[in-house]
């Protein structure tokens, strides 16, 4: 795998004391808010900050591929994916400057890989599956997207 594709390793290796203990923060919040859903509780978060900076970046990486390896991949799972990047702008907003600096980099990079692989149609294709959109409660960019080839199963 090249190093121009793994944007979130290269944005760990650049991560201060104080950088991963601010994100260790941001997910000891998003563990709470996620075992006060669960019976059984866990010791890290499903959707933490770089685990979503994996999950966003793994849906690229399967479009830039040309979803190979893929048997199917439904509609559903890419709009779980792109509620992760959502989540992504809220971790954003609540980092220090510093550490936003630097993972903001990071998702603007994805981001610029995700726009090459879908084109705007006004959100038309999503809104199909996605009632937010389709009643305009939800306008963020990337909603507004769709993969430029579409995966099987969608």
């Amino acid at each position: 795998m090249s190093a121009s594709r793994d944007e979130v390793t290269r944005l760990v290796r650049l991560l201060t004391l104080a950088d991963v203990q601010g994100i260790g923060l941001l997910d000891l919040q998003q563990l709470a808010r996620e075992n006060a859903d669960r019976k059984h509780q866990a010791d890290e978060p499903v959707y933490g900050v770089l685990n979503c900076l994996r999950m966003w970046e793994n849906l690229i990486r399967r479009m830039e591929d040309g979803w190979r390896r893929q048997d199917y991949y439904m509609v559903y799972e890419y709009l779980n994916v792109l509620t992760v990047r959502n989540a992504i702008e809220d971790f954003l907003d609540a980092m220090s400057a510093g550490l936003r600096a630097k993972v903001g980099r990071c998702v603007e990079r994805l981001d610029g890989r995700y726009r090459a692989v879908t084109f705007d149609d006004g959100g038309e294709e999503l809104g199909k599956y996605w009632r937010s959109l389709a009643e305009g409660r939800e306008a963020r960019w990337w909603w507004t997207r769709r993969p430029a080839e579409l995966p099987p199963g969608w």
